[in-house]
């Protein structure tokens, strides 16, 4: 999936802090807790919620006990999503061991993940709910789903990336969407590497251009018109950075791909919180938006263009002194 904005799987442990020499225990009697991390999305299959423990444990270090994997989930939860303003009936989440966790300071396996396969919209407001199985106690988190971004440029089907253009800029056109607050865009250059000796060995590759980073809206609440551009060299640095002289391939250019994506308010201030600030004193502000819990619950959306390069742009690239040893044919 080429979708820059990442799915979310963090999880939040409490600090163990030693007594202090008047021997005042500081480790407040385990309460049972919970911790989210979602990132809802219409354009997906499927939805993953990560639903964890909220630990602490006198006897052990956190480190150790992160490696055992009850202590990270819950034993029975019925989690499930109600479509504010709806009339459908509340979604439920199933658990689901995804096995795509990386080993590291926490349990890998099970990597147990709620989920749903059915359709969320954009046009309504989704909840997330559920009862802590000892203490009965309501754990919720609500998130709105941005509209889908207007893509205005690149849409045209030859796309100039040319160094020697007059003002050597990408330009990138867009409408905000209600509900949209934070965005990302990126152009995928893709193409294909065929084996001179053997041509039934073709290997598709992609180069990532990001153009936009964090670029923040006014109000969520209106649509607002964006123009911006990038400056071309950077394309061709990443050209050369990226692919190796190999006088045994031949390059193929495929069409691109531009890609728009924007995240929801709650998302833009977890990433807010999360960054340091510019101060002496690096301090993080917390950041939370569930109810009864902590964590993130979150949403984005996308939208994407095929975007085919310009003849004069495939000329440049197979014929400058620069790039023509990359071997492209165009």
């Amino acid at each position: 999936m080429k979708k820059c904005l990442f799915f979310l799987s963090l999880i939040i442990v409490l600090s163990l802090f030693n007594s202090c020499s008047n021997e005042v225990d500081v480790l407040a009697p385990y309460e049972e807790n919970a911790a989210i991390y979602a990132l809802l999305d219409p354009n997906a299959s499927a939805q993953f919620i990560k639903i964890n423990k909220v630990y602490t444990n006198p006897n052990s270090r956190a480190i150790d006990v992160a490696k055992i994997s009850d202590s990270l989930f819950f034993d029975t939860l019925k989690p499930f999503l109600i479509e504010v303003s709806s009339a459908r009936a509340p979604i439920p989440l199933f658990r689901t061991n995804i096995l795509l966790k990386d080993s590291g300071n926490f349990a890998n396996s099970p990597n147990n993940l709620y989920s749903t396969t059915q359709k969320i919209f954009p046009q309504f407001k989704y909840r997330l709910e559920f009862y802590l199985p000892k203490t009965n106690k309501l754990v919720s988190a609500t998130a709105e789903i941005p509209n889908n971004p207007q893509i205005l440029l690149p849409v045209r089907f030859l796309t100039d990336i040319l160094p020697s253009s007059p003002n050597n800029k990408f330009p990138v056109r867009f409408n905000t969407p209600l509900k949209g607050k934070i965005f990302d865009s990126y152009l995928y250059f893709n193409y294909l590497e065929v084996n001179k000796t053997d041509t039934n060995i073709k290997t598709f590759k992609t180069i990532t251009w990001k153009l936009i980073e964090k670029y923040r809206s006014e109000n969520i609440d209106i649509v607002e018109s964006v123009s911006t551009s990038v400056n071309n060299s950077i394309f061709y640095e990443l050209l050369l950075k990226n692919i190796a002289v190999d006088n045994n391939i031949e390059r193929r250019f495929l069409p691109c791909t531009f890609s728009l994506i924007c995240g929801n308010l709650e998302l833009d201030n977890y990433i807010q919180a999360a960054e340091p600030s510019i101060g002496i004193v690096q301090k993080q502000t917390d950041y939370t938006n569930v109810s009864n819990g902590i964590g993130l619950f979150a949403s984005r959306n996308s939208v994407s263009n095929s975007v085919n390069l310009s003849l004069n742009t495939k000329f440049f690239i197979s014929t400058n002194v620069d790039y023509k040893q990359l071997n492209f044919k165009y």
